[in-house]
């Protein structure tokens, strides 16, 4: 009777225990990470019951993090329960698997840990580069193994043809065409269609992209897009993309490049809302010449680089608030201002590609609501961004054309038997 009740009290013992343990780690976690509860309840023993009675106990749980700016992959090992040591360990363990110092923002890294005998330890780190892999880092007998996981990808062509109802955003989105791609399908037209004023309801859009799926038919990410048209009511522009000399652009059914040196709207779903020339100004009352133009878009909203160039100027620029100016090829340059705050990396002398997202509209300066002042200088003379010639890109000759010829009957060769 004796033992009996030593095991009864051993018992309750361990579930007072357990709720303990349990409601321990439900509560004593760091609040700036996303972290959740210990996940599963991995395995109970008792191994030495007649001995001392004691309960060993073993839990499993999550910790996650986010890559936030300023972050880093050690940073973040240095906010768990790993020492110096382990961390120089399992660093020495990852770099020849991934690029620490180039994870991204937003990059996640889970942290399973096992809690045994009321001590936490870490048994593995799992950090997700991309959408496609996924890197361990697991202690085994207090040495660091990687293993890394690639997802098989399956690639598939995909073909929309669809009316323009209210704007090419809610068009597209309207059949599931992924944000990016739908970015850099307006990105194309850019340079010889002005979205605001030439695009109507019952305008017609075409767009052949790839996009890559897993064994599950999951969407894992899209690639590019290989044919693209817009059919107004007098006009029709169409694109196809085409590789040469190891440098790919988007050229007509001619072989002439859409490219030119500068967009004039380098901005996406935005109102023209002050165009240029005089007028009289909202803060200071009086009348001046306006020497750019305003896009109104919600804050937040991406700015792209018109052209590419290098950054001159970045910061704050009296009633401009806060300004960036990128000085381009041949005499030009662009200026972009009232920004609520700059994009990742964007610093003095730094080199940025057209359509490549420099900052986010805001309303810092003088500013009576979210906008773009968005304005172009030719050799130090404000014009208008509207109104400019700009060269047109490159016409293929010879082989090139040939070979684009070619490929231009191929891909309109895929349309038409995803077609039929």
């Amino acid at each position: 009777m004796h033992l009996l009740n030593k095991k009864l009290l051993a018992f309750v013992t361990g579930l007072i225990l357990i709720s303990a343990v349990a409601y321990y780690l439900s509560v004593s976690f760091n609040d700036n990470n996303y972290i959740q509860e210990p996940n599963e309840v991995i395995k109970i023993q008792n191994d030495s019951a007649e001995e001392e009675d004691s309960l060993n106990l073993f839990f499993s749980f999550l910790e996650y993090y986010e890559l936030e700016e300023g972050d880093t992959f050690i940073s973040t090992l240095k906010k768990t329960n790993l020492n110096d040591r382990e961390i120089d360990q399992l660093i020495i363990a990852a770099k020849d698997s991934m690029e620490i110092n180039q994870l991204r923002i937003g990059t996640r890294i889970e942290i399973i840990s096992e809690l045994i005998k009321e001590k936490r330890i870490i048994k593995e780190v799992v950090i997700y580069p991309d959408s496609e892999e996924k890197i361990s880092v697991l202690r085994i007998d207090d040495k660091f193994t990687v293993r890394k996981d690639v997802k098989t990808l399956y690639s598939e062509l995909v073909f929309h043809e669809v009316e323009i109802d209210k704007s090419i955003y809610s068009s597209l989105k309207n059949i599931n065409v992924p944000d990016n791609i739908i970015m850099s399908f307006v990105q194309l037209f850019s340079f010889d269609i002005d979205f605001q004023r030439d695009i109507r309801n019952k305008h017609q859009i075409k767009i052949l992209f790839e996009q890559f799926k897993d064994k599950d038919d999951k969407l894992i990410k899209t690639g590019s897009i290989f044919f693209a048209e817009i059919v107004m009511t007098k006009d029709a522009y169409e694109l196809y993309k085409f590789e040469d000399d190891n440098d790919t652009e988007y050229f007509n059914s001619d072989g002439k490049s859409a490219t030119k040196a500068l967009m004039k709207t380098p901005i996406n779903g935005a109102r023209l809302s002050s165009a240029y020339g005089m007028r009289k100004h909202p803060i200071l009352g009086y009348n001046k010449k306006h020497m750019g133009v305003d896009f109104a878009a919600p804050i937040g909203t991406p700015i792209m680089a018109a052209g590419t160039g290098h950054i001159e100027y970045v910061g704050t620029n009296g009633g401009a608030g806060k300004y960036i100016r990128i000085k381009h090829l041949n005499g030009y340059k662009t200026s972009y201002s009232h920004l609520s705050s700059y994009a990742s990396g964007i610093k003095k002398n730094v080199r940025v590609k057209q359509g490549q997202t420099i900052g986010y509209v805001g309303s810092t300066g003088l500013s009576t609501g979210p906008h773009l002042h968005y304005e172009v200088i030719f050799n130090g003379e404000k014009i208008n961004p509207m109104k400019m010639k700009l060269p047109s890109g490159k016409k293929l000759k010879g082989t090139s054309l040939n070979n684009f010829l070619a490929e231009r009957d191929r891909i309109n060769s895929e349309i038409s038997k995803i077609k039929s």
